[in-house]
């Protein structure tokens, strides 16, 4: 059934509105992620104490979101290209162009994984751009969960229905896209400092502010891909009050079996169990345990500052000069008293000192965090008195969890790079030569070497520091067994080459005698272990 323009605009009206509603109603919440990473957790937060009351914060949100991002990002993107089964395309050059260009996207790449962290998700979106070359004719930017409207029906990203991205232009970038038209423009409005200027809580009903010149000025668009019947929508309520569409099109971008893609790529790290297009935050998991440490160290604080040290006396037991001596604290003062004995003139009011309940009480929150954080002590740089091998027990357990989130980061930047791919098809003119330097030397870049049914896997799939150093150990340890396997001494040469990361240069040096190579032991020895201990803390 053919759709109209009324039709058309409706869906998107109708989208649009149940993805404010959505975001409206998380945003206190968002907010509340946003200011304990942030370190400014009281904004948002009433104290019971009086105003002048002191209030402490502590960095345990932040830690524990840059603990995870110091842990999942440790070298520049990459991805292996996978052949295509029918032999089409040139695989080498194809992953020389698509690491080219993730290696100039890993800022935007961490920008999303850390939102993903502390929101509920993230998305990267792909843009053309203006370039001179190739390789820069696709930019990436990090978007956050509160500009996609997506299809939260869906039991995949590949079945979603419809995609849409709620963005800002400026009134004159909108009449270069779209042409000369009478916009209404108004103020850009941000998710969270419009919400503290608004009454109502709905960013979208912050006044507009028409007197300000067009650099000023800015459009509301959304851009939405209807994947049922293939548009490419554009529509802004700022034109002719949202009755017409902006501009209607095919979907330019497709899968090498024809699919129609979005420029848009999820970036996830948790789900909801029921709604696998609903993010969770890892910042939520444990807000409630930084939200009662902030309460309990505040309130010692305060309490600390009460515990002084306080005296009463007989009234008229001393004059005024002699009250002066005793407060002055003047050492070998001699203080004159109209009494036989000193009892009962002055005394010490008793101070009751604070519960031993709440020590323990921080100390289960403190266990709470590191539960809710995945990570062990010691990759956050807390000293533990663990030995060795516990500290490898935790490695383990820890490295799992990681390698859990590491799989997730590969699946976006292996999603990424398919799209990128897609994308720069359309803008390649074979007419012009782009020579692209590659392992079998210089290549010229033409559609027909880069279009196939190419497979992305991220270089060291899964792989954090953690994981790779307990591969690295392993490695070493089974040297001798490898060795007397019969595997070729210049295929462990490579791999360790590979692991260590290690000069090429070193695959050429001539192979020493076998008797030379040094025996790993199968298990630390105590000395080993005594000075792994030593270096994280322990005796």
């Amino acid at each position: 059934m053919a759709r109209t323009e009324k039709d058309r605009i409706q869906f998107i009206r109708a989208s649009l509105q149940q993805h404010t509603d959505f975001w409206d109603e998380l945003r206190p919440q968002m907010r509340r992620y946003r200011n304990a990473y942030l370190t400014k957790f009281y904004e948002d937060i009433g104290s019971v104490d009086a105003d002048s009351s002191i209030r402490v914060e502590t960095a345990d949100a932040y830690a524990a979101i840059e603990s995870l991002m110091g842990s999942l990002f440790t070298k520049y993107p990459g991805v292996e290209v996978g052949d295509d089964i029918t032999g089409s395309g040139d695989a080498k050059l194809t992953k020389v162009v698509t690491n080219s260009w993730l290696k100039n996207a890993r800022e935007q790449i961490e920008a999303a994984a850390r939102m993903a962290l502390i929101y509920t998700n993230s998305f990267l979106k792909l843009a053309p751009r203006e370039s001179n070359t190739l390789l820069g004719k696709i930019a990436m930017r990090a978007v956050p969960p509160w500009q996609v409207i997506i299809d939260r029906d869906a039991a995949a990203w590949e079945d979603c229905r419809f995609i849409g991205h709620v963005y800002y232009i400026s009134v004159d970038e909108a009449t270069d896209k779209f042409g000369p038209k009478k916009w209404t423009g108004s103020a850009q409005r941000d998710y969270f400092t419009d919400y503290e200027r608004n009454t109502d809580r709905s960013y979208r009903s912050y006044g507009d502010s028409p007197d300000l010149p067009n650099e000023y000025l800015y459009i509301e668009i959304v851009e939405m891909y209807d994947f049922i019947n293939k548009e490419l929508l554009f529509w802004s309520s700022q034109w002719k009050s949202g009755e017409e569409l902006l501009s209607k099109d095919t979907i330019p971008v497709t899968t090498f079996d024809g699919r129609p893609l979005s420029n848009i790529v999820p970036f996830y790290f948790a789900r909801r169990p029921d709604r696998p297009m609903e993010g969770y935050s890892a910042l939520g998991r444990i807000y409630d345990q930084c939200f009662e440490k902030n309460i309990l160290r505040t309130f010692w604080a305060n309490a600390v500052r009460r515990d002084s040290r306080q005296f009463i006396y007989k009234e008229g037991a001393f004059d005024e000069e002699s009250l002066a001596k005793i407060t002055s604290g003047i050492d070998g003062a001699m203080i004159p008293v109209d009494n036989d004995t000193i009892s009962g003139l002055i005394d010490v009011v008793p101070v009751v000192p604070i519960s031993s309940n709440h020590a323990a009480y921080l100390n289960y929150i403190e266990s709470d965090l590191q539960k809710g954080s995945l990570t062990a002590g010691f990759t956050r740089g807390e000293a533990s008195r663990a030995t060795a091998t516990e500290v490898t027990a935790l490695m383990q357990y820890t490295a799992s969890e990681l390698g859990k989130m590491a799989r997730d980061r590969d699946a976006t930047i292996e999603k990424a790079a398919l799209l990128y791919v897609r994308m720069l098809l359309p803008l390649i003119d074979d007419g012009d030569t782009v020579v692209i330097a590659t392992p079998d030397g210089a290549k010229a870049a033409t559609i027909g070497k880069l279009d196939a049914d190419w497979e992305f896997y991220a270089t060291d799939s899964a792989g954090t520091p953690l994981t790779d150093m307990i591969r690295k150990q392993q490695l070493i340890q089974l040297l001798p067994l490898l060795t007397g396997m019969g595997v070729p001494a210049p295929e462990l040469k490579s791999e360790m080459v590979r692991l260590f990361d290690l000069p090429e240069s070193f695959l050429n040096l001539p192979e020493a005698p076998a008797a030379a190579l040094p025996q790993p032991e199968t298990a630390p020895s105590p000395a080993a272990e005594a000075v792994v201990s030593d270096a994280i803390g322990g005796v």
